[in-house]
């Protein structure tokens, strides 16, 4: 039972990844295609940084996943993928729904995921440099 736990945290690491991956190339395509009439001024380059950051962490939660493999499921792997699904989830859904709709939700959950991001990078080179 223990293992079957253990290695369902890879994957949810995992299968995050991939989704977002596989968002990034939806929303990479409807950016590229749809008309201006869908996007606020300036919406289409807003999407498109939000594309690249979801393709770019969503890499990163397959590789987080691989580093837990590796070393035997650390729990700071695990919380790392955990920062980066909650800060990848609220940044580009708060960029997203304003690119489309222009209208900025009550919570800044953009600045708050992009925040979340941040520590979860920071958190994983600090992380690096005490790994044996």
């Amino acid at each position: 039972m223990e293992f079957q736990r253990k290695f369902l945290f890879i994957n949810i690491s995992l299968a995050f990844g991939a989704l977002y991956c596989l968002l990034a190339v939806i929303f990479s395509s409807l950016t590229s295609h749809l008309p201006d009439q869908y996007f606020i001024n300036d919406g289409r380059n807003m999407s498109r940084i939000a594309d690249n950051i979801l393709f770019i962490h969503g890499l990163a939660l397959i590789s987080v996943s691989i580093l837990q493999k590796i070393w035997k499921l650390n729990l700071h792997f695990f919380l790392i993928g955990c920062i980066f699904i909650l800060g990848l989830t609220l940044f580009c859904s708060g960029v997203f729904y304003i690119s489309f709709t222009g209208f900025h939700p009550f919570l800044p959950i953009a600045p708050i995921g992009g925040t979340l991001l941040i520590f979860g990078w920071l958190y994983l080179a600090i992380l690096a440099l005490f790994l044996k």
